[in-house]
């Protein structure tokens, strides 16, 4: 780990956060922006139940109410309370016996996701924003993908909802701080007006950072699949579910200890009881369970989820897109050794052992070589190329193919240049 202080440990006072604004806090996975935002920042807080918490996934919100005491889900109650709620009421004198209470008052931070924010504001039953002291949105990049999800079988726009909501409050209500937290804050900044860097250059290079020593690049992830050795602990990433499930049979074919996992929301293709199982075991233990090899996640585990195992080997990220990559990295609250990246246009080197080269080979032979050892693959058909397949590549990695008639025989002679 790079770096020497949390967030916590930052001068990160009121006067730091700007009305009007998004104070966007960039920060480093693990450098605590989460633990920040529910321990240090309610001592600022002037009113009762005055922080309002977002986040973007479910599990993300699970594991938050499962870590932070002084949180609470949303509910119908709150709603009614903050909506007749008035500050003028509550007492500011700050109890000193501990931090976040005020005389006969206790701080609660209320968390919801996106997704529910959206679905309030499209039902017609909202909250008043405007009783609040800070709206805190953790991943705020993230609600940019929200576009159409259905609830309660209609299709809900949470980005142009929440968004709406957050400009709203931006514009009216100059006492409400609105703070975004973000490890890849681009899509904030392209999508949302008025945003400030709260963290100067300085206080971001000095914050804590996990590194990874290694990181290796691969175009086929079956192929890679197919050598991780047996007992090895690890993490991989996938968009999709299908391709989830499709990664988790070829695992346990091969003797691995492994498990897919995404969002308990998705009605589509429902989880079941030893997956929800792993998940709650997870949000609540942030650590993946002895027995198991290869956990397997996608993007309704992509943020959010800490996982602070230190026996984890390698993670497979299946995805070019540094966001992704970022986010996915940061689950793992720990260094680490390995790491596999998608790249599209990555090579694997060709090498043709010593044994095949120099001399007439067979058509049995040489579909032996492509099939078994070169395992040059062909993505379509989602297989290794035969003979004719592999010529070009065969060329590119600086080899020459020789053809000839040997006993009536069409033969082929590969030479190293």
């Amino acid at each position: 780990m790079t770096g020497s202080k949390f967030l916590s440990q930052l001068n990160l006072t009121p006067d730091r956060f700007k009305s009007g604004k998004i104070n966007v806090i960039k920060c480093p996975t693990g450098a605590g922006k989460t633990h920040y935002a529910l321990n240090e920042l309610p001592k600022f807080s002037q009113s009762n139940n005055c922080i309002l918490f977002l986040t973007d996934t479910n599990m993300n919100k699970e594991q938050i109410l499962n870590i932070y005491p002084n949180t609470k889900n949303y509910n119908k109650e709150w709603r009614k309370f903050i909506n007749s709620h008035t500050k003028d009421k509550i007492v500011k004198k700050r109890d000193l016996n501990g931090w976040g209470t005020f005389k006969n008052v206790k701080v609660s931070i209320i968390t919801m996701n996106y997704a529910e924010v959206g679905a309030i504001i499209e039902y017609g039953h909202p909250f008043e924003w405007s009783k609040l002291d800070y709206i805190v949105c953790d991943e705020l990049h993230n609600l940019i993908n929200f576009q159409n999800i259905i609830v309660k079988g209609k299709s809900v726009n949470i980005l142009n909802n929440t968004k709406r909501k957050i400009e709203h409050t931006l514009y009216n209500y100059p006492d409400v701080k609105i703070i975004a937290l973000t490890a890849t804050p681009d899509k904030v900044y392209n999508n949302f007006k008025n945003t400030i860097n709260v963290l100067t250059p300085q206080e971001y290079n000095i914050l804590y950072q996990y590194e990874t020593f290694n990181t290796l690049y691969y175009n086929n992830y079956l192929e890679l699949l197919d050598q991780i050795p047996l007992n090895k602990k690890g993490i991989i990433y996938f968009i999709n579910i299908r391709r989830l499930q499709t990664a988790e049979k070829y695992l346990k074919n091969k003797g691995h200890k492994a498990v897919s996992i995404w969002s308990k929301a998705n009605k589509d293709k429902p989880m079941n009881e030893n997956q929800i199982r792993l998940i709650d075991y997870i949000t609540k233990r942030q650590s993946i369970p002895k027995e198991l090899d290869i956990l397997l996640i996608n993007s309704a585990c992509g943020t959010g989820v800490n996982i602070k195992n230190n026996d984890i080997d390698f993670m497979i990220i299946h995805s070019a897109d540094k966001e992704t990559i970022t986010q996915v990295r940061g689950r793992l609250r720990n260094d680490l050794n390995l790491c596999f990246q998608y790249s599209p246009s990555y090579q694997k080197p060709i090498v043709v052992p010593d044994e095949y080269l120099n001399r007439p080979l067979s058509s049995e032979e040489k579909e032996y070589l492509c099939v078994e050892i070169l395992k040059v693959w062909n993505s379509k058909e989602n297989k290794p190329y035969k003979w004719k397949g592999v010529i070009k590549p065969l060329e590119k990695n600086g080899y020459k193919i020789i053809n000839k008639t040997i006993k009536n025989k069409r033969m082929s002679i590969i030479e190293k240049l």
